[in-house]
């Protein structure tokens, strides 16, 4: 950083070695030593301007510290906060998708269920209406039977009596 600064700075040029109060003096000498001068000072104001500058970023970096830190503190903090909105929405996204689970196993063993209860009441329902047929033939059976044993009782003595 200080090779691109000095980069920037103002070039001196090498100090006249000319003497100005000689009688031999020609406006060259004193030219060439006012813009040493010049430069110099040039120089020197750059200089000083970097310097001030730094000084300037110095302050302002120390001025700024603490609320860089708070600033990083916060930022964790957001970081944090994300993080554990992320894990509840996939704990809730588990949680639905076992509740979801949860009902299909509920429904299937309520299907089921249903299911047996139909088969159960069809296999009753036949039990009931093939007992119920037995007894009718039964009876049936019953009724013409004894309605025999009196047709062939009536049968001789309607005879004995005609005879």
């Amino acid at each position: 950083m200080q090779s691109d600064a000095q980069a920037q700075f103002t070039q001196v040029p090498p100090k006249p070695t000319c003497n100005p109060n000689s009688i031999f003096d020609s406006g060259v000498c004193r030219d060439s030593i006012n813009a040493y001068n010049q430069a110099v000072q040039q120089r020197a104001r750059e200089e000083l301007q970097v310097y001030v500058n730094r000084q300037k970023e110095l302050a302002s970096t120390q001025a700024t510290a603490p609320l860089q830190q708070q600033i990083a503190d916060l930022k964790k903090l957001a970081d944090d906060e994300q993080q554990q909105i992320r894990k509840l929405q996939e704990r809730m996204q588990a949680d639905s998708a076992a509740a979801t689970q949860q009902m299909q196993v509920n429904s299937t063993a309520i299907i089921q269920a249903r299911t047996a209860a139909h088969t159960e009441g069809l296999q009753q329902g036949a039990g009931i209406g093939v007992g119920a047929t037995l007894l009718l033939f039964g009876l049936i059976f019953g009724i013409k039977r004894l309605t025999r044993s009196f047709t062939v009782t009536k049968k001789p003595q309607a005879r004995a009596a005609s005879v």
